[in-house]
C-alpha cells in the first residue's frame, strides 16, 4: 500500500530523527515541568520522581560531565538542580539527589540513621588501597553506628569496625586529642614559616608558585604535629609523593586500571611503603617511659595512631599492610585545610585593601615574644570578623564535593517526599555554594556567586552599608556569621557525621593565615593574579580544589617595626 512512495533519502531519515527527538524531548520536558509544578494538597508523602531519560540502558548518562564536570553540575538544565529531590538512574545504578537548603537540613536532621559503610569502603579499596580481607569487614559489620548496636546484629564488638574507627577519629579532633594536637601543630608552623622568614631576604626574591611554598610548610607542619618528626625523616620524598597522590585521587576513584595508570599507582605505593616504614620504626622504638602526659610520643606522634594499632589487630582481617592504608586514609584527609589556607592566602594578597583590613586585625592580637617570633592566640583569631570572613568565602567558593547519605533500615523523610531505605542521596557541595537566591551578590550583583567576595559573610551596623563591596574598609565594623546560611553552607557536611576535623581545620586555616600576613610581604605576579580552579574531571569533585596552575610571586620579609 506504500509501493507508490518516493524512497526516503538519508538527509530526509536525519531530518526526521531530529524532529523525532526533538518532539521527544519537549515531550519529556513538559511532562517534567507539569509534574515539577505539583502541588501538594494533602498530608500523604510521596517518593520522588524519576528525572527523564531517552535510553533505558544509559538513563540520564552525563556525558559532557567527564570534561566539564562544574558545568554540568551548575546547568540549569540537569538533575543536581532539580527544586525537588527525584530519583536519578544511570547504566543500571539509582540515586536520590536533592538540593535547597531546607531539603538538605532534612537530610542532616535525618542522618542518624544513615550508614557511612559503602562509601568508606569504596574509598578505602579504590584510593587507599586496604587489602581485601579488612575490606571483607565492613560488609559483615551490620552494627550500626550507634553505641548500642542493633539487636539482631551477631557482629562481636571488637569488629564493629565503622562505629570503632569513628569513635576514635571523634576522641582526636573533638575529644581529648585535640588540644595536644593543635598546641603540636601551632609550634610547628610558627617555627616552619619563621624559619622561611629568616631565609628570606628584605629584598624582594621570585619564587615559582605562592600555593606550593604556603601549601609545603603547612603540610611539613600538619604531619610533624600528627604523626611526629619520623614519618618525613625516614621518607625524605613523602611531601611530594603525598600531594602527587592527591592530585591522582580521581584516577583511583575512577577504577582505572594500574596498567593505564602505572606512574599514578607507583606513588600510591611510595606512600603506603612510607606510612608502613613509619609505623614499623615507631613498633621498634616506642615504649612507655617515651609517652608523655598528653598521652603522645616522638614516634607514633599523636597516641590516635597508637591506639589505632591495638585497635585494627583486635579486628579480623587487619594486619599491617591493611592499618598503613586505613591510617594514610586520615593523614591525607588534612589536605583539605591545607589547600584551603593556600587560596585563602591568594586572594588576600591580590587584594590590598582586604591585605590592609586583615592586617589591622591580626597585628592587634599579635604577641611578640622574647625569642622575637609572634604568637597568636587562637581564641582572638576566632573572633575576628574579616579574617573568618575569608575563611568562610573561600570554603564557599572552593570546596568540590558530594554529600553522600544512605538510610540503613528506615525510609528516610525529606520534607515532603520518602526516600526508600537503602538507596543512595547526594547532593553536590557545589551548587548549594553557587546559589544565587541564597547569597548575596552586592547591590548592584557587581559580585557574582562565582567570585570571591568576604561580603556575603558579613553584617554591617548600618542597613544601608550591607551590599558593600569592600567591607574590608577600616571604617566599617562588620560582624561575622555563617548562622543564616544553614543548609547552604555545607563545606563540612552535616548533621551527627559531619565532618570531626572541622574544629582544627578552621583554627589551621586562621593561623597560618595570620601568620603569612604578619610575616611577610607578597606580590602575586600578573600571570597568576586570575589564575582559575582545575575543574577538569581528574580535579573536581575531591574537596577543596587546586589551581589550574601555578601563582608566580615575588616575596620579602615584612617590616615589622613601623606597625
Amino acid at each position: 500500500m506504500f509501493y507508490g512512495l518516493p524512497p526516503l533519502r538519508v538527509a530526509d531519515l536525519g531530518a526526521l530523527s531530529l524532529l523525532l527527538i526533538a518532539a521527544l524531548w519537549r515531550w519529556c520536558t513538559v511532562r517534567w515541568d507539569s509534574s515539577m509544578a505539583y502541588k501538594k494538597c494533602d498530608d500523604v508523602k510521596h517518593v520522588p520522581l524519576t528525572f527523564p531519560y531517552f535510553f533505558p540502558i544509559l538513563g540520564s548518562l552525563p556525558i559532557t560531565y567527564l570534561w566539564k564536570p562544574r558545568d554540568f553540575v551548575l546547568n540549569r538544565n540537569n538533575f543536581f538542580q532539580s527544586a525537588h529531590p527525584v530519583l536519578v538512574k544511570i547504566l543500571g545504578q539509582e540515586f536520590y539527589v536533592i538540593r535547597g537548603p531546607e531539603n538538605i537540613k532534612a537530610l542532616f536532621k535525618n542522618s542518624w540513621a544513615c550508614t557511612s559503610i559503602p562509601f568508606v569502603k569504596f574509598a578505602l579499596g579504590y584510593a587507599f588501597g586496604l587489602p581485601a580481607k579488612a575490606l571483607s569487614l565492613y560488609d559483615k559489620d551490620d552494627s550500626g553506628g550507634g553505641h548500642v548496636p542493633h539487636p539482631d546484629s551477631t557482629v562481636e564488638p571488637r569488629n564493629r569496625i565503622d562505629y570503632r574507627v569513628y569513635q576514635s577519629l571523634i576522641r582526636f579532633l573533638e575529644g581529648k586529642g585535640l588540644l595536644p594536637f593543635w598546641n603540636r601543630f601551632a609550634d610547628n608552623i610558627i617555627q616552619q614559616l619563621h624559619s622561611l622568614h629568616d631565609r628570606i631576604g628584605s629584598s624582594w626574591e621570585y619564587r615559582a608558585d605562592l600555593m606550593k611554598v604556603v601549601g609545603d610548610e603547612a603540610t611539613v607542619s600538619i604531619l610533624n604535629a600528627l604523626c611526629g618528626p619520623y614519618l618525613l625523616s625516614l621518607n625524605p620524598h613523602f611531601l611530594q609523593d603525598y600531594w602527587d597522590f592527591d592530585r591522582n585521587l580521581q584516577t583511583y576513584l575512577q577504577g582505572v586500571p594500574w596498567f593505564l595508570a602505572p606512574r599514578a599507582y607507583a606513588v600510591r605505593k611510595r606512600v603506603l611503603d612510607a606510612v608502613k616504614a613509619w609505623q614499623q620504626h615507631a613498633r621498634d622504638h616506642c615504649n612507655d617511659s617515651v609517652i608523655g602526659a598528653d598521652g603522645d610520643d616522638p614516634f607514633w606522634g599523636s597516641s590516635f595512631f597508637r591506639e589505632r594499632q591495638e585497635m585494627f589487630l583486635e579486628m579480623d582481617g587487619f594486619d599491617y599492610a591493611a592499618i598503613a592504608s586505613e591510617d594514610f586514609g586520615a593523614i591525607w584527609a588534612v589536605r583539605n585545610s591545607i589547600t584551603a589556607a593556600s587560596w585563602a592566602i591568594f586572594e588576600i594578597y591580590r587584594d590590598p585593601e582586604l591585605l590592609a583590613s586583615v592586617r589591622a586585625e591580626v597585628d592587634a592580637c599579635a604577641i611578640n615574644c622574647e625569642d622575637g617570633r609572634i604568637r597568636f592566640d587562637v581564641d582572638q583569631l576566632l573572633r575576628l570578623s574579616v579574617l573568618q570572613a575569608v575563611y568562610a568565602e573561600i570554603l564557599r567558593l572552593r570546596m568540590h564535593f558530594y554529600i553522600v547519605r544512605m538510610s540503613d533500615r528506615v525510609d528516610m523523610n525529606i520534607r515532603d517526599w520518602v526516600i526508600p531505605r537503602r538507596k543512595v542521596v547526594a547532593t553536590p557541595t557545589t551548587v548549594a555554594h553557587m546559589d544565587s537566591q541564597v547569597w548575596s551578590t552586592g547591590l548592584k550583583n557587581e559580585c557574582p556567586v562565582d567570585q570571591f567576595w568576604v561580603g556575603r559573610f558579613l553584617k554591617y551596623p548600618s542597613k544601608s552599608d550591607s551590599g558593600n563591596t569592600k567591607p574590608h574598609d577600616s571604617a566599617f565594623s562588620p560582624t561575622f556569621s555563617t548562622k543564616e546560611f544553614e543548609g547552604s553552607w555545607i563545606p563540612y557536611g552535616g548533621g551527627p557525621r559531619q565532618c570531626p576535623g572541622r574544629h582544627f581545620a578552621k583554627r589551621q586555616i586562621l593561623l597560618t593565615t595570620a601568620l603569612m600576613v604578619s610575616l611577610f610581604d607578597c606580590e602575586i605576579l600578573e600571570e597568576g593574579r586570575d589564575i582559575q580552579e582545575d575543574f577538569t574531571l581528574k580535579g573536581f569533585g575531591s574537596g577543596v580544589s587546586h589551581p589550574a596552575g601555578k601563582v608566580p610571586m615575588r616575596i620579602r620579609r615584612r617590616d615589622r617595626g613601623s606597625i
